[in-house]
C-alpha cells in the first residue's frame, strides 16, 4: 500500500508542470528606463532613482497578485508606451515585428536575381573568345 502512495507521489512530482511565478527582475528586463533626461538603459540595470521607484511600483503590483498583463497595462497606462523595450505586438507596432523576415526575404530574393545575371564557363568562354577573334583581325 505504502509503495502506491509512493507511485503517486513520484508520478505528480515528475508530470506536473511547475507553477511559474513573476518576478520584478523579468519585468524590469522589458522597460525602459522612465527617466527623461536621456537613459537608454533598461530597468533592471539601470540605478537612476526613476528606474529604481519603477523597480519597487512593480514589486508592489507583484505582491499584490496582480498578473503580468494587468502590470503591463498599469505601467503603459502610466508612463506610455515609451516604457516598453521591444514594442507589443499589435496593431501597428506588427510592421516592426514583420520588417525583419521581409528584409531577409527581400534580400535573398535580391542575391538569387544578381547571381542569375553571372555568366557561366560557356559564356565567359565565348566572350573571351570573340575578344582574341576581333584582336585577331586588326
Amino acid at each position: 500500500m505504502n509503495y502506491r502512495i509512493i507511485a503517486a507521489w513520484f508520478v505528480l512530482l515528475v508530470f506536473s508542470t511547475p507553477v511559474l511565478a513573476i518576478t520584478e527582475e523579468e519585468i524590469s528586463s522589458n522597460l525602459n528606463c522612465p527617466e527623461g533626461g536621456g537613459c537608454t538603459m533598461l530597468v533592471s540595470d539601470c540605478q537612476m532613482d526613476s528606474a529604481l521607484e519603477m523597480r519597487e511600483t512593480v514589486r508592489g503590483m507583484i505582491a499584490e497578485g496582480m498578473s503580468e498583463k494587468k502590470i503591463y497595462k498599469a505601467l503603459e497606462a502610466k508612463y506610455g508606451r515609451e516604457v516598453f523595450a521591444t514594442p507589443p505586438k499589435e496593431g501597428f507596432d506588427w510592421i516592426v515585428w514583420l520588417a525583419l523576415p521581409a528584409g531577409i526575404i527581400a534580400g535573398g530574393v535580391v542575391v538569387y536575381k544578381i547571381s542569375r545575371k553571372r555568366m557561366d564557363d560557356n559564356e565567359i568562354f565565348e566572350y573571351e573568345y570573340e575578344q582574341f577573334l576581333q584582336e585577331r583581325n586588326k
